[in-house]
């Protein structure tokens, strides 16, 4: 139950989803298989042991309601993040339901810690005002209606056992983001602060590890097995966020090249051979000599041009928010919209190449903040940093 930046562009979105409120849901078309068989478990073993001389249908209406709030409550704390995003005018990609959890994916980074930290705290606090709701629900139903009371009290310890589960220190948990946030604003350089975080949450998991050692000693292995099965699952949810904690890219990392003189239209089939997904969302340059004239907006593309087909009445001037300079702050700086996701990038006028917009402005707002004793790399363009 996390939220998620999408650094790489997604290979393939689940086809089983929906728009609400302007936001793509998307389902893992095994969850309704999850549902029933949690629905099984509740009112097979959980309510038939707090609550006697039922009727089976009785149990099975109670757990199938159980199951669905609980899938319910999922999607409340990804809302929770996803809303804090569109609040701070972070785009998202999608909030996915899957077997096990949920995930609220960002196209673009949170440029600020401030805004990471909100964003990671939202979801655990829309945990904790479900939770809230579903206590006060159950206090009014209680004793008139014992089944609501049981499922609505099954409803608060869960969403209370979310909000707090994700809070621990761990990544990529929320409170995993927010540790790494904390490290951020008092590092200043988020990629060291990303390294960090993931140490921090090794250790922590070793910590909980050699705990279910003791208990297995002193208390037998039945005690200890809950405690090495958490620290199992959270070994495994910080290996599944490694990429994102040690992802720190090279300057070329970021840059698609192309030909200094290159046809416009030539650069457009380029594109469209890597990604198709990207020609929408770029902006094309159109060079002399290496020199940024004009551009195009892919966009306004009704079909892909031939190699040498005239694009002229698809020119545009060149105006701030259409590329990124590398030498020059004013052209990426928070606060310059950017006009699309993937723009040519100049050093001193001259273009280099394209990239994801927010990735390399990020990356470049990023070197301001470098620990004095990492020594930048003399070959990189970023004398004005």
């Amino acid at each position: 139950m996390v939220f998620k930046v999408n650094i790489k562009r997604l290979t393939g979105l689940n086809k089983f989803g929906f728009q609400l409120g302007g936001m793509q849901i998307t389902i893992d078309p095994l969850l309704p298989l999850v549902v029933i068989l949690m629905a099984w478990v509740l009112s097979d073993r959980y309510y038939p042991q707090i609550m006697f001389t039922q009727a089976t249908w009785i149990y099975w209406m109670m757990g199938i309601v159980s199951s669905l709030f609980l899938t319910l409550s999922i999607f409340i704390h990804e809302y929770g993040h996803a809303l804090a995003a569109r609040v701070l005018r972070l785009p998202l990609e999608r909030i996915h339901l899957y077997l096990f959890g949920g995930m609220a994916e960002l196209k673009q980074r949170p440029m600020r810690p401030a805004e990471e930290l909100i964003i990671a705290l939202s979801g655990p606090l829309a945990s904790f005002l479900f939770a809230g709701l579903a206590w006060g629900m159950a206090s009014v139903t209680h004793p008139d209606n014992n089944e609501a009371y049981l499922v609505l009290q099954f409803v608060f310890y869960m969403n209370v056992l979310l909000g707090g589960f994700n809070l621990l220190p761990i990544f990529p948990l929320d409170g995993g983001r927010a540790m790494r946030a904390g490290l951020w604003h008092f590092k200043k350089y988020f990629y060291r602060a990303s390294i960090m975080t993931y140490h921090i949450s090794i250790v922590i998991i070793i910590m909980i590890m050699l705990f279910s050692l003791v208990l297995g000693v002193t208390e037998g292995i039945s005690t200890a097995f809950w405690s090495a099965f958490l620290a199992g699952y959270l070994w495994y949810t910080v290996y599944s966020g490694r990429d994102e904690l040690v992802y720190k890219p090279d300057f070329q990392d970021l840059i698609f090249s192309i030909s200094d003189d290159r046809h416009p239209a030539a650069i457009i089939r380029q594109i469209h051979r890597m990604d198709t997904r990207y020609l929408p969302n770029a902006v094309i340059p159109v060079t002399k000599e290496g020199i940024l004239e004009h551009v195009v907006m892919g966009r306004e593309l009704d079909k892909l041009p031939d190699a040498n087909e005239s694009l002229h009445h698809l020119y545009r001037p060149v105006e701030r928010g259409y590329f990124v300079d590398v030498e020059d702050v004013t052209t990426y700086k928070p606060g310059v919209k950017l006009r699309a996701e993937f723009l040519p990038i100049l050093k001193n006028g001259t273009i280099i190449g394209m990239s994801d917009a927010h990735e390399i402005r990020f990356w470049l707002m990023q070197q301001k903040h470098k620990h004095k004793s990492v020594q930048p790399d003399p070959q990189q363009p970023l004398s004005s940093t």
